[in-house]
């Protein structure tokens, strides 16, 4: 690689929303939505038909422009709901329509859901993790870190994300390949072992599945802290899903080292040059791509560590990397469980429980 490309990958740069819809949750999780007949009904999925925009007397469902009346107060509402009086949550909702999303999602590969979490689950993130103003405190190892707090389990099953990968891959039968784990990048030395170019299992260097096979995984990135290139954002080859081929050699000259990830040397680092790409987004965010997608961890080049989530969601048939049952059972017991609504219990238990062949 020559030694002026480095560092020099393009930056895709999403800023923080001029303007969020909201979504209108009941107490067990489902979602205000309108269906087919125009009336208001109650959904589990994320999809349009959920998704609503504040006006000075009511709220507007945003794809049918249907107008509901109703007081807002304390960002809570009541509204009919076949017989029943429903009391509502007004909470943050998404930038764009979910079936924005998936367009790009479909023509692209990959995309960007800007902001989508709200600030106090992204504090919470960011205490779990030890991260931006907690970077002072030690990351707790005591327990899976779902257990320490709510905020990882509603961070899981942010429903947009969800509704966007089962569409993506087909199917609505999917597991988590590993524990979901909120990690930190440190500032870059120098001469550490660099995580080298890959795709994500089943599309990796072992047991490789077909890339013009089935869709197998996607793969999820929380923006933790506020991704840049300057602190260590994933680097992507945005596109490569739709290449036959896993990353060449070029790409990772430490490739024959002790292991996949890195060498010893630090001439040894991965391809950083002008054909790479850094999706730039600020905390609160989620990136989602499909696994086949060649990427890398970032350099870290600030002063500071820099907070993720990374989660990757498999198709029944993939073996995961570790059983996330154990972790799940641990989280039953913890009275974290019971903070998560009826709906986001039900989604944590499919996505860790389910294994493939059962």
């Amino acid at each position: 690689m020559n030694n002026q490309e480095e560092f020099q990958e393009r930056p895709v740069t999403f800023e923080p929303p001029e303007h969020h819809f909201v979504f209108l949750i009941a107490a067990d999780g489902t979602l205000l939505g309108v269906n087919d007949d125009g009336d208001l009904a109650l959904f589990d999925d994320a999809d349009d038909r959920v998704i609503w925009d504040l006006g000075s007397e009511g709220v507007k469902h945003v794809s049918s422009g249907k107008m509901v009346p109703t007081e807002i107060k304390e960002d809570a509402c009541s509204l009919p709901v076949g017989v029943d009086e429903v009391t509502l949550i007004v909470a943050r909702g998404p930038e764009k329509l979910p079936s924005e999303y998936l367009d790009h999602f479909k023509r692209e590969g990959w995309v960007c859901l800007t902001s989508i979490l709200t600030p106090e689950i992204v504090e919470r993130l960011q205490w779990v993790g030890g991260v931006d103003r907690h970077e002072h405190l030690e990351a707790r190892n005591d327990s899976p870190k779902v257990c320490q707090d709510v905020a990882v389990g509603r961070a899981i099953c942010e429903p947009i994300s969800l509704w966007l990968i089962r569409q993506y891959l087909q199917t609505r039968d999917l597991h988590l390949g590993h524990p979901p784990n909120v990690t930190s990048l440190s500032p870059y030395d120098g001469k550490s072992r660099v995580q080298g170019w890959h795709s994500d299992i089943p599309y990796g260097r072992k047991n490789v599945a077909d890339r013009k096979g089935p869709l197998k995984a996607v793969q999820r990135n929380v923006c933790v802290s506020d991704f840049a290139k300057a602190n260590g954002a994933t680097a992507f080859k945005l596109g490569s899903h739709a290449d036959d081929n896993l990353p060449p050699s070029e790409w990772n000259p430490a490739l024959d080292g002790p292991d996949f990830f890195g060498g010893t040397s630090p001439t040894a680092r991965p391809y950083s040059g002008p054909e790479s790409d850094v999706i730039e987004a600020p905390a609160g965010s989620i990136v989602l791509y499909d696994a086949r997608t060649w990427h890398r961890a970032g350099f870290n080049h600030s002063e500071h560590k820099r907070g993720s989530m990374l989660m990757s969601f498999q198709t029944a048939d993939v073996p995961p990397k570790k059983d996330t049952r154990s972790t799940c059972k641990k989280l039953y017991e913890s009275p974290v469980y019971q903070e998560l609504n009826a709906l986001q219990q039900r989604e944590i238990t499919e996505l860790m429980m389910n294994q493939p062949g059962e």
